[in-house]
């Protein structure tokens, strides 16, 4: 018999994911004590712990990552199994699982999608919208196939296909009087009031680090999960925000609005990140779609 076997794996993968027993057997439809005594076996008969208790839920181990590998791999490879075998189908509809930032949006919807649906019709997508990290996280956990991330930090499985330099901007009112100055500062930028995307942003992170680095305090007006509410907040004329400028195609906020470069050396070296797992094989599905994003994205062409 194998250590591990197909429903040790799954289940181990969805803990994996959640942080919490409870939470896979909702999403498994299995008894909470059941998953606990197959992964509390699996430990006693490798004579590691996979788990590791904390306030917060169930952390995985180093030899729980390790595991974790293994299990994506396997899953993995059975997808790029079946995507093969999918071809010999006279119908099927393939499925490419996305985490996308929200700020890449309108790039994908203007410039990504239209030349795949005309293309490869028979694909469908499963989207998830999120902040940076958490895009990372998914695909390093093998929950999204593509993940479209704004200056992301990697983790270890995780690779990136495209990197496009896409400096962060100041998006003003057309109005502006930061408009007329030649060399934009981060200082003449926060002289206005500032709404900025919270902290499950890399944007956040990226404009208070360059503040703190040049001794300016971060006071922000508005806080927000939402890329939209920036733009109304911009268009209505109460503030400033920060954007890169691909975020900022939506038709009617174009004429509203000024992106502007600032000479802040963190802000122009940022990037977009098109990403997926770090593997050999990548199935042919996944590889059409980030293939033709990458060819037709505004996001990914420096």
């Amino acid at each position: 018999m194998d250590i591990f076997d197909h429903r040790f794996l799954r289940e181990f993968l969805f803990v994996a994911r959640e942080g919490s027993v409870r939470k896979a057997s909702d999403r498994l439809n299995i008894a909470p004590s059941a998953i606990s005594q197959r992964i509390s076996e699996h430990e006693e008969r490798l004579g590691i712990r996979l788990f590791s208790q904390h306030s917060q839920g169930m952390h995985l181990t180093d030899a729980g990552h390790i595991l974790l590998g293994h299990a994506n791999f396997l899953r993995e490879e059975q997808a790029f199994v079946l995507d093969r075998l999918g071809q010999f189908r006279e119908e099927t509809r393939r499925i490419v699982r996305l985490a996308v930032g929200e700020g890449f949006a309108p790039d994908l919807m203007k410039n990504g999608l239209p030349p795949l649906t005309s293309k490869y019709p028979e694909i469908n997508y499963n989207m998830t919208v999120a902040g940076s990290d958490a895009i990372v996280k998914m695909v390093s956990l093998g929950q999204v196939d593509i993940g479209m991330a704004y200056n992301p930090i990697l983790l270890s499985g995780t690779y990136s296909l495209a990197i496009g330099r896409q400096p962060l901007c100041a998006i003003v009112p057309r109005n502006s009087p930061l408009r007329e100055i030649k060399h934009l500062k981060l200082s003449d930028v926060l002289t206005s009031s500032l709404a900025i995307l919270n902290s499950n942003h890399a944007i956040y992170h990226l404009v208070a680090r360059a503040a703190s680095d040049r001794g300016l305090p971060l006071v922000p007006v508005i806080e927000a999960d939402s890329i939209s509410m920036m733009i109304n907040f911009v268009t209505a004329g109460l503030g400033v925000t920060f954007l890169p400028r691909f975020s900022v195609l939506v038709p009617n906020a174009r004429d509203e609005l000024s992106a502007l470069d600032t000479v802040e050396p963190a802000l122009q070296t940022a990037s977009a990140h098109l990403i997926v797992r770090d593997r050999a094989r990548i199935p042919k599905t996944v590889g059409i779609v980030s293939r033709i994003l990458q060819e037709h994205m505004t996001a990914f062409c420096s």
